[in-house]
């Protein structure tokens, strides 16, 4: 074995991190040194059941970018998504929890045959072993809060919806906010406005009531369980994507968007529903990044559809 991949091999055994980002970027450093071709880091969509690349290090690859989707496998990912990418050699590993599940996939891809060692595919699973574990950390730091949250009282409920209020989700947020500044994690906040036919009384009407909490019942059942959702306004919803890469924010908009079109054709109930996205990372105050979700969710023409109607506002 070359001294170098010797010396990899005993770092990547012997790292401590303080958080995923932290033991991604380190980690996919110290690989691409000693592993030849393209480094590609993959999350498991497990609604999907695809792997969704997050990060991509080395020599390009045509098509291996941020957001590509790869085919999981047994041993990682489906040989028939590298070859369609032009790779010609390729090593993988899956990123597994204690438990068995898995949480992505660590791949080394080459355009040339052969490209690979034994050696190569031992540091590559270390290292994917490393990555498994942190993920599964701030997976368990994510739902101590959550049970925190509900044994402190819990946030206040709103009665239209059932979901948090205005303060109770603010308390949410704030929560997730500063976790996402300590410990380095991504989460995205989704605002979707639900656009209503407006009475002239300040309150919403009935068919707006009626609206509304079809589209809060089906947020609530496209989110995970460490996701967070609240009413923030008199026709405004807000999801938390806890540990979402803002990448990954249009496939679950999209998942929304599609459920809500099915509820609403068979009810016949007409909605129009607008979202904007803003990443917690990056904002000043947990209101900042509500501020500019709610700015982008705005974003739209108010008049009404004849069935339905859906836009999304990136940012």
């Amino acid at each position: 074995m070359d001294p170098r991949e010797t010396g990899a091999l005993i770092g990547l055994a012997q790292r401590r991190f303080q958080n995923f980002s932290e033991a991604a970027d380190s980690l996919l450093e110290t690989l691409t040194d000693v592993i030849p071709g393209v480094l590609v880091l993959g999350r498991l969509d497990h609604d999907e059941q695809i792997h969704y690349v997050i990060e991509v290090r080395g020599e390009s690859v045509d098509g291996l970018r941020r957001g590509t989707a790869l085919i999981p496998a047994e041993a990682g990912v489906s040989p028939d998504s590298l070859r369609s990418l032009g790779a010609s050699d390729w090593i993988s590993a899956p990123l597994e929890m204690t438990d068995g599940r898995i949480a992505g996939v660590l791949c080394a891809v080459a355009t040339e045959p052969d490209a690979y060692r034994p050696e190569h595919a031992a540091e590559l699973g270390i290292a994917a072993r490393l990555l498994g574990h942190e993920w599964e950390s701030v997976q368990l730091r994510s739902e101590l809060r959550r049970l925190r949250s509900k044994v402190n009282a819990g946030p206040s409920t709103d009665m239209d919806t059932g979901l948090p209020d205005r303060e109770g989700f603010d308390d949410l947020l704030r929560a997730e906010w500063n976790a996402v500044r300590e410990e380095a994690v991504e989460s995205v906040l989704v605002v979707c406005r639900v656009a209503g036919s407006g009475n002239g009384t300040g309150t919403p009407a009935a068919g707006d009531r009626l609206a509304l909490k079809l589209a809060a019942d089906v947020l609530a059942a496209t989110v995970r369980g460490a996701d967070r959702v609240g009413r923030i306004g008199e026709m405004s919803l807000a999801a938390i994507l806890v540990g979402c890469p803002v990448g990954e924010t249009p496939a679950f908009v999209a998942r929304y968007l599609a459920a809500l079109e099915r509820v609403t054709g068979v009810k016949q109930a007409p909605i129009e529903v607008y979202c904007g996205v803003q990443p917690l990372a990056g904002t000043a105050t947990p209101g900042e990044a509500l501020d500019l979700a709610e700015a982008a969710a705005g974003d739209y023409d108010p008049a009404p559809a004849e069935n339905f109607a859906a836009e999304a506002v990136f940012v």
